[in-house]
């Protein structure tokens, strides 16, 4: 089962992409997806978001819920990609 399923995904691909991510937004209706990636920060975000990690294996390894503005989420061991998606999506906290 797809625990994100419902949720649509959008790779963060460019610099720029990825440099703004969900910065200054009000908020959002989607997830960003970012590659090559083991940590994260909330510096000028504007609502919390919860934090999959995820190895080479697409496998989630680790999850930081409710991750509040102006934090910085150190690298996990093992994760090679990050998955960003504001807490308000996730009504169901099953990760």
């Amino acid at each position: 089962m797809n625990i994100i399923e419902n949720i649509k995904i959008v790779q963060a691909k460019t610099f720029w992409q990825r440099f703004y991510g969900f910065m200054l937004k009000k908020d959002a209706d989607y997830a960003l997806l970012f590659q090559n990636c083991s940590s994260v920060h909330t510096f000028f975000m504007r609502f919390n978001i919860d934090v999959l990690f995820i190895d080479k294996n697409d496998k989630v390894i680790k999850v930081k819920n409710n991750v509040k503005p102006w934090r910085i989420v150190m690298p996990v061991k093992n994760a090679v990609s990050i998955i960003e998606i504001p807490s308000s999506l996730n009504k169901t906290k099953i990760f």
